[in-house]
C-alpha cells in the first residue's frame, strides 16, 4: 500500500477538531503533490503516548512500509512538539522521527531552540512529510497555513549563509519573527551523519535526519510569527514561575549549566578514567580541555524559547569579521569529547573551530567525530592504507586535516565519501569486515556520548538497550557517579522504586535504574522538556513525573497521575521496540561494542574494568523481565495486543 493510501485511511479515522485546550493539529503534507490534510491526534493515543516523541511513534507505526528503504519518499519524516512545548519553562523541545538511513533502525532526534515552540504556537503539534518534491522546496508556515515555495535559490547553502539569506528575504528576526528547520549541502548530498538544523547550533542530529529530509527535496521549513494565544484549562503561569525557580535553585543548574554549559561534564569523566580517547583505545585525556579553559572564549550564554536556564555557551575565537568560523554557538560536552580526546586533539581552540564548522556544515558531531575516529584507528592498525584514503594521512590530533575532511564529507568528495557513509562503510564496501571490531556503535548508530561505559554498568546497559542505537539520552543513569546518592541507600531506593547497588561497577539491580530513567525520559520528550532540566539526568531535584502531571492538568485539562505517566513512558519504549522488530531488531542487537567486553581500561581507580559477557547477559534478561519484554526484547503478547488495539482504534477516545 502506497503512503498516500495509508495517509488517507489514517486521516479518515482521526478527529477533525481539537480534543482539549492547546491541542494542535497534525498536518499531513504531500510534497510531490503540494497537498495538505489536517486532523488531530486522538485522545486514546494522547493518553497512551502523549505528543512529541510518543505520538510521532504512533504515526510512524501506522505509516511505515518496511519493505522500502529509509530514503524512499514513501517513508515519512515526522516532526512533533510536546504537550507542553512553548508553554512551560524549559519545555522548548520537539522530535523528528523516521527510519534512520544511518543505522537502519528507528530515527528519532530531539531539538530545542525555537522551531518546536513556533510550531506549537502556530497551532501545530505534528508535521507528517512524505513524497519527493519535483524541485528543491521550502515550506512556509504562517498563521497555521502552509505554502509551498521554490527553494532553488537556496540550494547548496550551508547553515550560516542560509540563515542570513532567509532572514533578509522574509524580513524578520530569528527568535522573534522567524524559526526554521533546514538542511545543508550535507543533507542535499545525503551524508548519513547530516543533521536537520533548527538554529545556529540546535539541531535534530542523530541517525541521518538531514539525509532523510534531503531525500524529499525539502530544503527548509520556515515558521513566521508566534500567532497562537493559548486558552489553557486552568491558570498556569504562577506554577510556571515556581518551576522556573526550582530549576534555577538546583545546584547543577546554578553552578554549572548556567555558567559554563555542558562542557562542565568533561572534567569528571576525565578524572574517573572514563573519557573515550582515540576511538576508546584509552580512557583519559588532557586537562587542557576542562571547561575553565573554554571560559576565555565564552562571551556569554544563550538559551531556547522561554527557558530560564540559558545553558548554551557561545564562543568567540577572534574578532575577524572575515573569519566565518571565528565565532559561534557551543561546543557542548558531546562535541568537546568527540572532537577532542576521541580524535587526539588537545587544543581547545581547535575543538571550538571544528565545532563551528560542523554547525555550519550541518553535521552531527557525535556520529561525525566517531566516523573519523573509527577511520583513524583502522589507519593506525593498517586495516586501511593511504591507497584506501586516496592519499589522506589519518594522523591522530591533526586538526587541520580533520577540518579538510569535514568539508570533504559534506560534499562526498574523495575519502569524504567513505566517511559520509558512517556506520554503513563496511556494508557499502569501503572497509573490510574486520573493521567492525573497532566500530563504536550499537544498532548501527555511533555512540552519542564520549563517556566510556566499561566502569558504569548501568550506563552500559542503557546504551545497549536504547531503541535508537548507542545513545545516552534515552536512559542514562547519570546519578550512578554521584557519591552522595550512592552513600544513601534509602534515598537511592526511593528514587528508583527499589534497591540499586551503590557500587558503580556492580551489575546488581542496575536494570531497575535504567527502566525508571527510560520511562521518565520518554515522558520528558513527549511533553517537550529538556533532558538537562529533567529529574535523574543530572539531579534528583529537578522536575519529574509529579511536576509533569500538574503541568499537563493545568494546561490541557487531562488527568495523568505519576503512575499513568510512568506507564506512558513504558508504552513509548514498547511501541518503539515493535517498530524496530519490523526492521529486524532482536535481542542480539541489544549489545555493546566488542572492545568493551574484551579490553579492560588501563588507568585510574577502576583500572582493569570491562563488561563481563555473562553478567551483562543476565542483567539484560532481568531488564527484559521488568520491562514486560520477551526473551527477544519485544513486548509480551498481552501488552503487544493492548498497544496494537490503541493504535488500531485511533479514531476512538
Amino acid at each position: 500500500m502506497a503512503v498516500r493510501e495509508r495517509v488517507e485511511r489514517l486521516v479518515a479515522e482521526l478527529p477533525r477538531e481539537a480534543q482539549f485546550p492547546t491541542h494542535g493539529a497534525t498536518l499531513f503534507i504531500d510534497l510531490e503533490r503540494c497537498e495538505v490534510r489536517r486532523a488531530y491526534t486522538p485522545l486514546g493515543v494522547i493518553r497512551a503516548f502523549l505528543a512529541g516523541r510518543g505520538a510521532n511513534m504512533f504515526y510512524l507505526y501506522r505509516l511505515l512500509d518496511e519493505t522500502l528503504g529509509p530514503l524512499h519518499p514513501d517513508v515519512p519524516l515526522i516532526f512533533g512538539s510536546g504537550v507542553l512545548t512553548g508553554i512551560v519553562p524549559s519545555a522548548a523541545r520537539g522530535n523528528a522521527t523516521s527510519w534512520s538511513p544511518e543505522s537502519g533502525v528507528i530515527m528519532d532526534c530531539n531539538a530545542g531552540d525555537y522551531f518546536p515552540s513556533f510550531m506549537k504556537m502556530n497551532g501545530i503539534d505534528h508535521l507528517v512529510l512524505y513524497g519527493r518534491a519535483a524541485t528543491w522546496t521550502m515550506l512556509r508556515v504562517k498563521e497555521g497555513r502552509v505554502d509551498f515555495l521554490d527553494a532553488g535559490r537556496y540550494a547548496g547553502l550551508d547553515n550560516i549563509d542560509l540563515r542570513d539569506r532567509v532572514a533578509a528575504d522574509f524580513g524578520g528576526m530569528w527568535t522573534r519573527d522567524l524559526a526554521m528547520a533546514n538542511i545543508t549541502r550535507a543533507g542535499e548530498n545525503q551524508v548519513l551523519t547530516s543533521a536537520i538544523m533548527a538554529g545556529p547550533k540546535a539541531c535534530y542530529a542523530r541517525g541521518g535526519p538531514g539525509a532523510k529530509m534531503g531525500s524529499l527535496h525539502l530544503k527548509a521549513i520556515v515558521i513566521q510569527g508566534q500567532t497562537h494565544d493559548f486558552d489553557t484549562a486552568q491558570p498556569y503561569k504562577a506554577y510556571n514561575r515556581a518551576i522556573a525557580q526550582q530549576l534555577l535553585d538546583t545546584s547543577v543548574v546554578k553552578h554549572a549549566l548556567r555558567t559554563m554549559g555542558t562542557p562542565f561534564l568533561y572534567k569528571p569523566s576525565r578524572l574517573l578514567g572514563a573519557m573515550g580517547t582515540r576511538n576508546n583505545q584509552q580512557t583519559t585525556w588532557t586537562d587542557r580541555l576542562d571547561a575553565d579553559h573554554i571560559t576565555p572564549y565564552r562571551p556569554g550564554m544563550a538559551g531556547c524559547f522561554r527557558c530560564p536556564v540559558n545553558c548554551r555557551p557561545l564562543n568567540r575565537l577572534n574578532d575577524n569579521p572575515m573569519d566565518k568560523y571565528g565565532a559561534g554557538d557551543g561546543p557542548e560536552y558531546v562535541t568537546l569529547g568527540k572532537f577532542g580526546p576521541n580524535l587526539g586533539i588537545d587544543r581547545v581552540e581547535a575543538v571550538i573551530r571544528l565545532n563551528n564548522i560542523c554547525n555550519d556544515l550541518g553535521l552531527d558531531t557525535a556520529s561525525t567525530g566517531s566516523a573519523v575516529a573509527w577511520a583513524m584507528e583502522l589507519y593506525q592498525r593498517g586495516i586501511i592504507t593511504r591507497h584506501d584514503t586516496a592519499g589522506v594521512d589519518l594522523a591522530w590530533g591533526d586538526a587541520d586535516q580533520i577540518e579538510r575532511l569535514l568539508f570533504m564529507m559534506s560534499g562526498r568528495e574523495g575519502f569524504g565519501n567513505v566517511l559520509a557513509d558512517s556506520t554503513r562503510a563496511v556494508e557499502r564496501g569501503h572497509y573490510p569486515p574486520e573493521a567492525l571490531r573497532y566500530r563504536m556503535a550499537v544498532k548501527g548508530l555511533m555512540q552519542s556520548d564520549p563517556h566510556d561505559a566499561r566502569i558504569l554498568k548501568a550506563f552500559a546497559l542503557g546504551l545497549a538497550v536504547a531503541t535508537r542505537g548507542m545513545d545516552h539520552l534515552r536512559n542514562r543513569v547519570t546519578l550512578e557517579i554521584n557519591a552522595r546518592i550512592n552513600d544513601d541507600a534509602a534515598f537511592k531506593e526511593r528514587l528508583y522504586g527499589g534497591p540499586v547497588s551503590a557500587a558503580p561497577t556492580s551489575y546488581v539491580d542496575k536494570e531497575r535504574a535504567v527502566r525508571v530513567c527510560e520511562n521518565l525520559y520518554a515522558v520528558g520528550d513527549s511533553v517537550g522538556m529538556c533532558r538537562f532540566t529533567t529529574k535523574l539526568f543530572n539531579s534528583p531535584s529537578l522536575p519529574g513525573l509529579e511536576q509533569f502531571s500538574t503541568q499537563i492538568a493545568k494546561v490541557t485539562g487531562l488527568a495523568f497521575d505519576e503512575g499513568n505517566l510512568d506507564r506512558v513512558g513504558l508504552n513509548i519504549m514498547g511501541l518503539e521496540r515493535m517498530i524496530n522488530a519490523r526492521l529486524g531488531v532482536g535481542r542480539e542487537h541489544d549489545t555493546l561494542p566488542d572492545r568493551w567486553f574484551e579490553e579492560p581500561i588501563t588507568v585510574g581507580a577502576y583500572k582493569g574494568e570491562h563488561i563481563d559477557r555473562a553478567e551483562f547477559g543476565a542483567m539484560l534478561s532481568r531488564f527484559y523481565r521488568i520491562s514486560s519484554l520477551t526473551d527477544d526484547g519485544v513486548p509480551i503478547d498481552t501488552w503487544r495486543r493492548e498497544l496494537e488495539a490503541i493504535i488500531a482504534g485511533a479514531g476512538g477516545a
